[in-house]
């Protein structure tokens, strides 16, 4: 039964990375992928390449209001996220 439940786990984390490439639309490269999806396990959504030159990203946050991410180049930590629409801060 411990085999059935970890192969499960690994079926589900697999679901999850595909659903996040899915639903993240094109992303440019694998770091931008696994940002996207760290973005979605944290409750975002929607996540949408803005500008890769600055590392900017949109997406919707888990009240459904629209932010933009700048992210750190390499790290995968959000240096900055600012709300679209001044009526949702």
């Amino acid at each position: 039964m411990k085999y059935f439940a970890s192969a499960l786990t690994g079926v589900a984390l697999l679901r999850a990375a595909s659903a996040s490439a899915n639903t993240s639309g094109e992303m440019p490269n694998q770091y931008f992928d696994g940002m996207a999806a760290k973005l979605i396990m944290a409750g975002f959504r929607d996540v949408q390449m803005v500008d890769q030159e600055t590392n900017t990203l949109a997406a919707y946050d888990s009240d459904g209001s629209e932010v933009l991410i700048v992210v750190h180049p390499t790290s995968r930590q959000i240096l900055r996220q600012s709300f679209v629409h001044s009526g949702d801060q």
